[in-house]
Parts: C-alpha cells; structure tokens; sequence
C-alpha cells in the first residue's frame, strides 16, 4: 500500500547497479527519487529543492557519510537513513548518535528498505486536525494555543503561536514572505513591510532559547521561511 503521497527522497550512493535497483522499486512504489553518487555533488542540487527523506550510504568515495551529515542537513534539513555494508555496532552507534533517524545493513532486501523508508516517514509527519497539530513529540493544540514538547509546556505569546501554527501545517515547505504575511496580516504584502521578517526572527529567538534539537526555522535568502522539525534519536 502507498501511504506516503508526493514524497521525495534523495539517494546518495555509489554503487550504480544497487542505486539503479533502489529507485526502480521505490519509483515502482509512487516515491520520487533524486540520485548522486558522489558527496561532492549534494552542491549542484539546488537549495530550494527539500527532500521528505535522505538515503545516504556511508562509504562515498569522496567523503564518508558521517562526514556528509552536517552538509546535507544545513542544505536540506531532512532526516537521514544510513546505508552501509559495515555491519560494526560502533559504527551504527556513531551514525545514530551523530541524529540519522536509521541504520540500515547492506545488503537489505527492498521490501525490508521499504518497511523502513515507511516507518521512519511516518514517525517525522505531521498529524494535522482542525485544532492540533501532532509531528512527533512536539504538540500544538489551536483551541486552547498551547505548545508542548513532551511533557514541558512550551510558554508562547498568541502571535508566536500562530505564526508556528501556520509553519508547522507546512512542515518541510518553502513559505514566501508573501504567504506568510497574508496569512497573518490578512491583506495582500506590499514589499515593504518587514512584520513577518520581525515575528519569525522573534519566534525562532524563543524556540532556539528552549534548545529543541531539530527544530529550526530557516531563512532562505530571497525565497522565505523553511520550518522543520525531526526529533534527535536517543
């Protein structure tokens, strides 16, 4: 059954027959897959292209993967899934404490890979109802406008709630300026006035002051804003 619609995923791998073999059966599945072979190429991707999931083997023949992580995180902001053919519990326990989501074995049979790719989706989407927003352990509740994460409340004025609202119901997607200030202001943006600029610069001030690792509003210079939030594994 296809439960993820539209989602893409990246694939960094260099080995070409797996590679071609891994997106035959995940395009075969309605994922869209983008593939390099080379670490070095994850720069001529372009920035505001987001990816739902990062496939990323961990021996690249110009850098390793674990080396790759914080690149492709500060481009992307996407969760990662490591593939490996090193089977050394040290290594899956340094790729999971560097914040991949998984550790996958090579060589895995594609319908295990994508019981994994589906778990792993579904642990980073958002639920999303009239009134509350559930994306993992993070929680908005719009009737009463309370945030929690975990068990610890979250203490936020109404407009910062409203603004992580609009942002968490858009989790992963690129908001314009434009957008946002419609659906805050509720008039059309007239390229002057900087409210949504000052808001989201107050609002990620708060949340980087709650230390919430994996949680981060990116500024895309000249495009918007880019929430995201993947909970770090434990």
């Amino acid at each position: 059954m296809n439960e993820i619609i539209d989602c893409n995923i990246l694939l960094i791998e260099d080995d070409l027959p797996l590679a071609e073999l891994i997106q035959e059966y995940l395009r075969a599945q309605g994922y869209q897959l983008t593939h390099i072979a080379k670490g070095s190429d994850v720069h001529s991707l372009p920035e505001e292209r987001q990816y739902d999931l990062i496939l990323c083997d961990v021996m690249l023949p110009d850098i390793d993967g674990f080396n790759l992580k914080d690149i492709l995180e500060e481009k992307f902001l996407s969760p990662i899934i490591f593939l490996t053919a090193l089977s050394d519990d040290e290594d899956q326990i340094k790729g999971l404490e560097l914040g991949a989501i998984d550790y996958i074995v090579k060589p895995v049979e594609p319908n295990v890979l994508l019981a994994r790719i589906r778990a792993n989706l579904r642990k980073a989407q958002a639920h999303v109802s009239q009134d509350k927003i559930i994306i993992s352990d993070l929680i908005l509740d719009k009737k009463n406008k309370t945030t929690t994460l975990g068990e610890q409340l979250l203490e936020l004025t109404s407009q910062d709630f409203e603004l992580l609202w609009i942002f968490a119901q858009n989790q992963g997607k690129l908001l314009s300026r434009e957008f946002l200030f419609q659906a805050i202001i509720g008039r059309e943006y007239n390229g002057l006035d900087r409210t949504v600029d000052a808001r989201t610069s107050r609002l990620r001030s708060k949340l980087e002051g709650f230390d919430i690792p994996g949680l981060i509003i990116r500024t895309v210079w000249g495009k918007g804003y880019l929430f995201t939030y993947t909970k770090a594994a434990n």
